[in-house]
């Protein structure tokens, strides 16, 4: 059977598990304002009970451990939910600046720098003959290759800004494995002496909960109580060591960047396969969204500099062209043929006139040059105009300049070939994107060269047939296989980019959403509430003092006992 000093242990039993329960709860409290931490339990077992003929006889309570309160599927679940977020929050943030670049709808808008530029074309076809018309339609061609330069300026920045964020998380992600590498070692050998590593163990899943904003993680724990984490199914920490991450220009990317980065094992070299998280939403805006802008961009600048090239080159002005001109898109060979030499625009087989004038501006010759895109060559341009009695032409770093001699003048017609526009000769524009288009620099030197008319009758400088082809072109399907006009593919390109950041943006409030759910759902299980742990303070309480009682009882028939016995 029992004794009293029996009793007394139980008491006693009672007593150190309710203040091992008070320094729980205790901790529980002070801590619960701390960032990432998990509620502790006292688990209580009972001791092994005494067997006795009457049946076992229990010997109290004891602490068998301290449980930190976590739910393993809701923190995977939650660190899956945060990369997401991670990356629709930093693709956010770049719709939020690119539609700031674009302003539209706007008056300072790219659109309505179209249609400012396209009413001054009808202006001019209106006024061909006035000086202060052409000048004021030159500078309207001006602010419009301006502006379509400010836009590439504009995205190559926020590229750059892209680019800049890959280099600047990378080392965030090496310092938080570091991190978790630290922590695994010290959890493993704490917990090795039997002791738990409930705090340290709350401070690495912070680091877990940090990294996988960054970048989409899995991560599997040991048996002595370290985790390994994989980034794209390699190995980022492995125990206390980590393979860290490095940047390195790769020209491969984008060829007209090679400042662009890549993210591979700073070890091995290999590339890094990453698929969410605030690195993944950088590299997606720099390598897809702000791309496909940028080559969206160039495409309507080329489109026009090819279409009003084609008409404006061979037009007259009110004057003949009596100076050099060079072209000034340059091959990359002059003895290749022009379709292999690395010209922007499409050369076909054809011909183009060089018509020349004299002094008097009488027609005095007419070049014919035949081309064969697959065989003809810069240099037999070159050769064929330097058959003329009142013209010569050179060829110098792959651009050929067209020279008439003294006192005569010369203009181009009948460009069945598209060598013109290819060749940038006598065109409004030069350039063959959005980075370099200008406005040709013969005529911002002389508005009367700017192109009108189509007759070859210099005299005739009220023609502005040409002038109206040329205005002509705002309602002309030249872009997406001939459906677009330049305005139609710019307004597309708004409407893309709007639809792609709605959808985004509604991917965030939905990521959002479901991260706030899953951590109110974790705060449930680990989060400390401070009046369930007053509440249990009170019963550890009264739980100490009736432990206290059970001893105070038992002493007091100890003591009736051994007075019997005096």
């Amino acid at each position: 059977m029992g004794t009293l000093f029996s009793s007394l242990d139980i008491g006693r039993a009672g007593l150190n598990t309710a203040q091992i329960q008070l320094d729980v709860v205790g901790h529980n409290i002070a801590s619960s304002n701390k960032i990432g931490f998990s509620r502790q339990r006292a688990n209580v077992a009972t001791r092994i009970p005494l067997e006795r003929t009457y049946g076992f006889l229990g010997r109290g309570p004891f602490v068998s451990g301290v449980e930190r309160l976590r739910n393993e599927f809701l923190d995977i679940s939650y660190r899956d939910q945060i990369s997401s977020l991670g990356n629709a929050d930093i693709q956010t943030a770049f719709y939020s600046r690119i539609e700031d670049l674009f302003q539209e709808p706007g008056e300072n808008g790219f659109s309505e720098n179209l249609n400012v530029f396209f009413d001054s074309l009808n202006d001019f076809a209106n006024n061909v003959e006035d000086i202060p018309t052409r000048v004021a339609t030159i500078t309207e061609a001006q602010s419009l290759a301006t502006s379509l330069r400010e836009y590439a300026s504009d995205l190559e920045e926020l590229r750059t800004s892209a680019n800049e964020d890959v280099r600047g998380i990378v080392p965030e992600i090496n310092a938080i494995s570091q991190q978790i590498a630290d922590l695994n070692y010290a959890i493993k050998n704490l917990e090795a002496s039997g002791n738990e590593a409930n705090d340290l163990r709350d401070d690495r899943d912070v680091l877990l909960d940090d990294l996988s904003r960054l970048v989409d993680i899995a991560y599997r724990e040991r048996d002595d109580g370290q985790i390994d984490v994989l980034l794209g199914g390699e190995e980022l920490v492995n125990g206390n060591r980590i393979h860290l991450l490095e940047t390195t220009p790769d020209a491969s990317i984008n060829p007209d960047r090679p400042d662009f980065l890549r993210v591979q094992f700073a070890a091995t070299g290999e590339e890094v396969q990453i698929f969410d998280g605030e690195l993944a939403g950088a590299i997606q805006q720099r390598d897809g969204i702000l791309q496909d802008l940028v080559e969206r961009n160039d495409t309507l600048a080329a489109a026009l500099i090819e279409e009003l090239n084609a008409l404006h080159s061979q037009g007259n002005g009110l004057e003949n062209i009596a100076i050099p001109l060079s072209s000034s898109n340059a091959v990359t060979d002059p003895t290749l043929a022009l379709d292999s030499a690395g010209l922007p625009f499409t050369v076909n087989d054809g011909s183009v006139d060089l018509v020349l004038y004299d002094a008097s501006n009488n027609v005095v010759e007419t070049v014919t040059i035949p081309v064969t895109a697959a065989a003809t060559s810069l240099n037999d341009i070159a050769t064929a105009i330097n058959g003329s009695a009142n013209a010569t032409a050179s060829v110098t770093d792959g651009i050929l300049t067209i020279t008439p001699n003294a006192g005569n003048s010369f203009t181009f017609t009948n460009d069945t070939a598209g060598a013109l526009p290819a060749l940038g000769l006598n065109g409004l524009f030069t350039g063959t994107n959005a980075r370099d288009i200008r406005v040709s620099g013969h005529l911002l030197d002389n508005a009367a060269l700017l192109s009108s008319g189509s007759s070859l009758n210099v005299l005739e400088t009220g023609d502005n047939t040409l002038a109206l082809e040329l205005a002509a072109l705002r309602n002309r399907p030249v872009l997406s296989n001939n459906t677009e006009t330049i305005n139609d593919y710019f307004e597309s390109t708004v409407v893309r980019l709007g639809t792609n950041a709605g959808a985004n943006l509604d991917q965030r409030d939905v990521q959002l959403a479901v991260v706030q759910d899953l951590e109110l759902r974790r705060q449930e299980i680990s989060g400390v509430n401070l009046d369930e742990e007053v509440t249990s303070l009170i019963q550890i309480q009264k739980a100490f003092d009736a432990s206290a009682r059970i001893i105070t009882v038992t002493d007091r028939m100890l003591d009736t006992l051994i007075n019997i016995v005096r």
